[in-house]
């Protein structure tokens, strides 16, 4: 089992951005003197929660590290040309030496949609048919394209991948979506479901893929602390924060809410509350806020239940103090990695 980082570009508290970008940095190098496996960013526009551009952070990360996995978590490909994405994708291939992972989904966000002037029932073929850009510009010399969304003469992508399998995971939560990521033989970038796992391996046999040769990511809300009370101290009002607001753009997306709500609670508790909630998820990954010892339990837990790959962990919470999600990814590094080594 490999863990990972995320690094979502949440700055609600509006810390200056030349401090906010080089802390993310400094934290990305961290994270490599650390042990950790890879670090990915997270996309969204219009908000103080998400990077709105992942391509330069990510670079500034590879300059200045050797060994790290760097990665998107995800880029909301309907809203970019597939061909502008796997440009950029092959340039941090290439400025990592061979490091990168291309991580896409179809995201839901009606706001971004409108500004970008993309219908939002567009998704899944716009999706669908940038995979399929993505993959033929990578595995082609010329490659051309003529589909519903895009359509352009053959063109030779420059540079290609610095390997003839550039990873791409798809971002998958509903059965349409595990199915799709399946179909086209990607790694599953999930949430934590083992529903979804089971589910997203049936599809690859399905397909006449190898199940051993494909990743399954969770995703996960992290922050430890050397009490289970200190740890929800510090990270209470910034989860609180972070769901509210997945559960408005889920309500504008008109997305209805699975039995007990997306998160476990319906209404979701306050914040002083969240300690006390037994069965808190993110998506269906139980949240991880305690000690050491309680990650390292819920982390052997899940393990049993399915066959998850990388633990991508969610520690840079948007408006915590950096200080303290360096010391949560010291304690987690020098106290639970080494527990799965």
């Amino acid at each position: 089992m490999k863990f990972d980082l995320i690094m979502t570009g949440g700055n609600p508290r509006l810390i200056p951005s030349a401090r906010f970008f080089n802390s993310t940095i400094e934290l990305g190098v961290l994270a490599e003197e650390l042990g950790y496996n890879g670090v990915w960013t997270a996309e969204h526009h219009f908000s103080d929660g998400y990077f709105s551009q992942q391509v330069p952070v990510l670079a500034a990360i590879a300059a200045r590290t050797s060994r790290i996995e760097i990665g998107t978590y995800i880029v909301v490909l309907p809203l970019r040309h597939p061909i502008e994405v796997a440009e950029q994708a092959s340039t941090l291939d290439a400025l990592s030496d061979g490091r990168f992972q291309l991580g896409v989904g179809q995201g839901y966000y009606v706001d971004e949609y409108k500004a970008f002037g993309i219908p939002h029932v567009q998704r899944p073929s716009r999706l669908q048919e940038g995979l399929e850009v993505i993959k033929g510009l990578w595995n082609n010399e010329e490659f051309g394209f003529d589909g519903k969304r895009y359509k352009f003469d053959p063109i030779s992508l420059r540079p290609k991948p610095t390997s003839d399998q550039l990873p791409i995971w798809v971002a998958a939560l509903a059965p349409p979506a595990i199915d799709r990521a399946a179909r086209f033989g990607c790694h599953l970038a999930g949430a934590g479901s083992p529903e979804a796992i089971q589910y997203y391996e049936e599809r690859l046999n399905a397909y006449g893929h190898n199940v051993d040769d494909f990743h399954k990511a969770t995703l996960r809300m992290v922050h430890l602390a050397e009490s289970r009370e200190q740890a929800w101290q510090n990270a209470a009002v910034h989860i609180h924060d972070i769901l509210s607001t997945y559960l408005r753009k889920l309500d504008e997306a008109n997305v209805p809410p699975p039995p007990g709500g997306f998160f476990g609670f319906d209404p979701l508790p306050e914040p002083e509350k969240l300690m006390e909630a037994n069965g808190l998820h993110f998506y269906g990954a139980p949240m991880i806020v305690g000690t050491p010892e309680d990650a390292i339990r819920e982390i052997e837990s899940s393990a049993a239940a399915s066959s998850v790959t990388h633990q991508i962990m969610w520690m840079q919470i948007g408006g915590m103090d950096p200080r303290l999600t360096e010391h949560s990814m010291r304690l987690f590094s020098e106290n639970v990695i080494p527990h799965f080594s």
